[in-house]
């Protein structure tokens, strides 16, 4: 399964970004809004200064709609936004990490790079900080939780978060396919390794959807955010 996911190599294809598409601001999603829900929990991957959960202003808009999608689906869903924008000093760092440990394992740098890009994305091609891929649930407002997907959402400890799995419950395929329905009918591209992973506008989405230029380019601080 591994081997259909979207590689490093295929994301260079992509012919850069678009300047115009890339000057969208960005914003800061909802706490707790009529149809999303967002929260910001510092982790290994959500470090740096980062205070709120913040994405393209057409990526929020489209949050939005997915949320009412939910909702008009179960009054008691909402999106559960888990993570959105990552300074890309915080990819780099991770990167660079990752690219000690398994230094001297691969002798051609490019086998080394999908490798890596198999635990997180090469930072070139990185959709987190363009402030376009989010990672994404169905919180039912009925029991404060989200709904059973199988696993925990950014649980990187089982193969279990691969989209198209064995081990997991009916219920927890029906979910994962209801979440994946409501996203992409927003234009987001999915990621088969992560259930829960969605993009618009970054160098994956635009693979996805066959477009020649990706919408948005990376940033690199949260400092260097223009928020509207």
């Amino acid at each position: 399964m591994a081997n259909n996911f979207v590689k490093y190599a295929e994301l260079l294809t992509v012919n850069g970004v678009n300047p115009e598409t890339d000057k969208e601001k960005f914003v800061f999603l909802p706490e707790d809004g009529e149809y999303i829900i967002s929260k910001y929990e510092p982790t290994m991957m959500m470090t740096g200064n980062c205070p709120r959960l913040a994405v393209r202003k057409t990526v929020a808009e489209k949050l939005e709609n997915v949320g009412k999608r939910l909702k008009a689906i179960n009054p008691n869903y909402k999106l559960r936004v888990a993570y959105a924008f990552r300074e890309m000093k915080v990819q780099q760092t991770i990167f660079e990490e990752i690219l000690e440990e398994f230094k001297g394992q691969f002798d051609d740098e490019l086998e080394l790079y999908e490798r890596i890009h198999e635990r997180i994305a090469i930072p070139t091609v990185a959709g987190h900080p363009t402030g376009g891929a989010v990672d994404v649930a169905i919180h039912d407002v009925s029991t404060g939780d989200i709904i059973d997907f199988g696993t925990d959402i950014d649980d990187l400890t089982t193969d279990l978060i691969y989209y198209e799995t064995e081990g997991i419950s009916e219920e927890a395929v029906a979910n994962r396919k209801v979440l994946r329905d409501v996203m992409m009918a927003e234009e987001f591209a999915p990621y088969d390794g992560e259930w829960w992973h969605f993009c618009y506008g970054d160098k994956e989405w635009a693979f996805y959807y066959k477009k020649t230029q990706a919408l948005y380019n990376q940033v690199y601080s949260f400092e260097d955010l223009e928020i509207e």
